[in-house]
C-alpha cells in the first residue's frame, strides 16, 4: 500500500514537472503576441526601469563602491533578477510562476520605437519620402558601427530584444530573461561583459539562420564566427545573416535588404519557439 502511493506521489510530481516545463513555451507564446498586439503602455519597458535602479545605486555611498568595482557592480546590477530567482524558487512553480514570466517576458522583450521606426521605414521607402526615410533610420541604428546598414541593425536588433531574451528565458526562466534585460540597457557600461554573455545566444542565433536560410552558404560564415573572441558581436552576427539570405541588393535600394533579413529573423524565432516546443515535449527542457 505504501508503495503503491509512493508510485503515485512520484507520477505526480512528474506530471507537475513536465506541466510546469510546458509553461515555458506558454509563457514565451503569450508573452510574444502581447509584444505584437502592443496591448502594454509605453512606460512598461525594462530600460528606463533599469536606469533608475541604476541611478539609485550611484547616488547612495553605501552602493557606489560596489557598484563601481569590475566584478560585484554587474552582479549588484542583477540584483533583482537573483532575488527574483530566489523568489520563484521557494514559490515552486504553478499558476503565479506563469504570470510572473509573462510579465517579466513583455517588460524585457520587445523594441517598440525601433519597431514603429521600421514600419515608418517601409511605408516611406514605398513612397520615395528620403527625408522620413532618413528620420526611421536614424531611430533604427540601434549599433553605431559604420558597417551596419539599415537590414543589419533590424537583425541585432531583434537579436538583442527577441532571440537572447528567449535564449536566456528558456534556460533560467524569467530570472534569466530579468538579468539579461538589465544588463542589456547597461551595455554601454559593460561592453565586454556583454560580449561573453552574448556569446554563446549569438552563435546560436547565426545557427539557426543557416537552418532558415541558406545553408551552404552561410556555413562557412557560422564556423569563422564560432572560433572567434567575443568583440563586435553585431558585426559577427550580421555576417552569418548575410551569407544565409540573399541580400545582394542595388545600393540605392533602400528597402529590399530590410524586409529580406526581417523575414530571416522571423523565421529564426518561429524555429526556435518550435525546438523549445519539441524540447519540452521530450523532456529536455525542464
Amino acid at each position: 500500500m505504501h508503495c503503491a502511493q509512493n508510485r503515485k506521489l512520484a507520477g505526480l510530481r512528474h506530471d507537475y514537472i513536465e506541466d510546469d516545463s510546458n509553461m515555458l513555451v506558454f509563457s514565451l507564446f503569450i508573452a510574444l503576441i502581447i509584444e505584437r498586439l502592443r496591448v502594454t503602455p509605453d512606460a512598461w519597458q525594462i530600460d528606463p526601469l533599469a536606469q533608475r535602479w541604476d541611478t539609485w545605486l550611484r547616488e547612495h555611498e553605501q552602493m557606489r563602491d560596489w557598484h563601481e568595482h569590475e566584478l560585484f557592480g554587474p552582479l549588484l546590477l542583477i540584483a533583482p533578477a537573483i532575488l527574483l530567482a530566489l523568489l520563484l524558487w521557494l514559490a515552486g512553480g504553478g499558476v503565479g510562476s506563469v504570470l510572473v514570466s509573462v510579465l517579466i517576458l513583455t517588460l524585457v522583450i520587445g523594441c517598440r520605437p525601433q519597431r514603429k521606426a521600421l514600419r515608418d521605414y517601409f511605408l516611406a521607402a514605398e513612397r520615395g519620402d528620403e527625408e522620413a526615410l532618413a528620420e526611421a533610420a536614424k531611430i533604427l541604428k540601434y549599433s553605431p558601427h559604420e558597417d551596419m546598414t539599415i537590414g543589419r541593425q533590424v537583425i541585432w536588433l531583434n537579436f538583442r530584444y527577441y532571440f537572447a531574451v528567449s535564449f536566456w528565458f528558456v534556460l533560467f526562466g524569467a530570472a534569466g530573461a530579468l538579468a539579461y534585460g538589465i544588463l542589456r540597457s547597461r551595455a554601454e557600461d559593460y561592453p565586454r561583459l556583454m560580449a561573453w554573455v552574448e556569446w554563446l545566444p549569438l552563435r546560436v542565433a547565426g545557427f539557426a539562420y543557416l537552418l532558415v536560410g541558406h545553408f551552404s552558404r552561410a556555413m562557412p560564415a557560422w564556423l569563422r564566427v564560432l572560433g572567434r573572441a567575443p568583440e563586435q558581436a553585431e558585426l559577427q552576427l550580421t555576417e552569418i545573416a548575410v551569407a544565409a539570405e540573399d541580400v545582394n541588393i542595388n545600393a540605392d535600394d533602400n528597402k529590399s535588404e530590410a524586409e529580406l533579413l526581417v523575414n530571416l529573423a522571423r523565421r529564426s524565432m518561429i524555429l526556435l519557439l518550435v525546438v523549445v516546443a519539441i524540447a519540452t515535449l521530450l523532456g529536455w527542457v525542464r
